[in-house]
């Protein structure tokens, strides 16, 4: 079972996207004692959403709300998780 959400980082001057975050990432599965569990959503903040952002030179994004989407749960873990990783929301 994997986490069900779709976060893509999408450079918005270039049109270019920097990272999706999903457990479906095969070095995460090696790691990763469970990929449905608040460690993960964390682990998926950090190291997938963070480090490539940083490494393409983004250090600010926007987050838009899907329609009847509520920052809660697991969503919120990745998001507190970025901001604590130095990315700022615009």
């Amino acid at each position: 079972m994997f986490l069900l959400f779709d976060i893509d980082i999408i450079h918005r001057g270039r049109s270019k996207v920097i990272s999706i975050a999903t457990t479906n990432v095969r070095d995460l599965r090696n790691i990763l004692p469970s990929l449905i569990d608040n460690d993960a959503a964390s682990v998926i903040g950090s190291k997938l959403i963070v480090e490539r952002s940083k490494e393409s030179d983004v250090y600010a994004i926007a987050y838009e709300l899907g329609k009847n989407e509520r920052i809660e749960g697991i969503l919120r873990i990745i998001l507190d998780t970025i901001q604590k990783n130095g990315i700022i929301f615009v």
